[in-house]
């Protein structure tokens, strides 16, 4: 079971648009006073990649936009957003990039649909890219991230020039997650459950591989969905393994950020990967420590976000 931590949101600070802060309130007011944009933005102190948030949000006037912020980077001002309102649609998921605009992800429902004056409790799970949005207990949409979260900062959303109240907002967090892709066999088991799993535990993600999942289904399915509800890949690639390659080639699909490590006694790694940096280790006690070492600082870099979500590192 993921370790989490349960928060109650109250320190908000307004980045974009007019709003009011009165305990576990938060009141979008409508546009900048120089009236630049209908967009309103608010931003939590409070880190969060993996995990739940939640928020209750009210229209006052007329349906528009209520949403949950995920992933805000402050270096570059992108973010996604989740919730209510946007495009015509009850529900959205969707991103911005500066210098691009918004662009709508999922989306269910129409807009005609949303309630003037009635409370919807929205809960939001994010597990790695995986996505999904509930309204009042009921799940509408379910979805993968084109790419990763390119940072941990989370908030509040609206859009329009009339009053969006949000109140009792909430994360409950977990820990961040590896999804480690090896060929399976008592010598990778050794590397697996020795160092990859205790030197990601030492930085609070938790690792596991397909095996560690128990359900019912297809094993490629539990494989893609590792994948997808990860934050990170690390992936063991010394034999020429058909599965491994897939199972990486799909992870550098969606930009997961991806640690390789192979046995010294390589001769050449295949040419896809050749050029990406790789950790190369030995079976040996001294060869243990350094691979530890090493892996544990590639992982705390990641962990610090001074690797870019964009592929291996």
């Amino acid at each position: 079971m993921a370790k989490k931590t349960n928060t109650s949101v109250r320190m908000l600070i307004p980045m974009q648009g007019q709003w009011l802060f009165k305990g576990d309130g938060a009141t979008y007011v409508g546009p900048d006073a120089h009236g630049v944009g209908r967009v309103g933005v608010c931003l939590s102190s409070t880190k969060f990649r993996s995990g739940h948030a939640s928020v209750k949000a009210r229209f006052l006037t007329e349906a528009t936009a209520a949403r949950i912020v995920l992933g805000f980077n402050a270096a570059t001002g992108s973010y996604y957003s989740v919730g209510l309102g946007g495009y015509n649609f009850a529900y959205l998921v969707d991103a911005f990039v500066p210098g691009q605009g918004w662009q709508a992800l999922e989306s269910r429902g129409d807009i005609s649909q949303l309630k003037i004056g009635r409370d919807y409790n929205l809960q939001v799970e994010v597990m790695g890219q995986q996505i999904s949005l509930s309204v009042d207990g009921v799940r509408v949409i379910e979805t993968a991230l084109r790419s990763p979260l390119q940072g941990d900062q989370v908030g509040l959303f609206a859009w329009g020039e009339s009053e969006v109240q949000f109140h009792d907002f909430h994360l409950s967090g977990s820990e961040s997650r590896i999804f480690v892709v090896m060929q399976f066999g008592e010598q990778f088991d050794a590397l697996y459950k020795d160092v990859i799993q205790p030197v990601s535990s030492k930085l609070g993600f938790k690792a596991f591989r397909a095996d560690d999942v128990f359900r019912p289904g297809v094993i490629l399915q539990d494989i893609r969905r590792g994948i997808v509800e990860s934050d990170v890949i690390v992936a063991e690639i010394t034999p020429a393994n058909p599965n491994v390659f897939y199972e990486l080639g799909y992870a550098h699909a969606l930009e997961k950020p991806t640690v390789l490590l192979a046995n010294k006694r390589t001769e050449k790694l295949p040419f896809d990967v050749s050029g990406y940096r790789v950790i190369f280790y030995d079976d040996t006690i001294g060869g243990k420590r350094e691979v530890e070492s090493t892996l544990y600082k590639h992982l705390a870099s990641i962990r610090k976000g001074d690797v870019p979500h964009t592929g291996e590192y």
